[in-house]
């Protein structure tokens, strides 16, 4: 899935550097909180909220910028175009 994700990224127009990091903070997200990448699929609306500006979670968000809250973002989004390409 993180290889899809990268791919997708990059068909999106993300830089190169991005499409690698989104998807290496997600797995280090993964790492952190004992979960696997299809448990934050899965869980992703539950999620996300941990990581925004004043979520639980925000403090270790907020030590890259945010850039874990925007990851989780793209993956929302890659997600959602993805099953929506699945199902039809």
């Amino acid at each position: 899935m993180q290889m899809l994700f990268e791919a997708w990224l990059l068909d999106n127009n993300y830089k190169p550097t991005t499409a690698v990091d989104y998807p290496d903070r997600l797995r280090r997200l993964c790492a952190r909180e004992k979960i696997s990448y299809e448990y934050l699929a899965e869980h992703l609306s539950e999620i996300i909220p941990q990581y925004d500006k004043t979520g639980q979670n925000s403090s270790y968000a907020k030590t890259s910028h945010y850039s874990v809250w925007n990851a989780l973002c793209r993956f929302k989004e890659f997600l959602a175009e993805f099953s929506a390409e699945s199902s039809s």
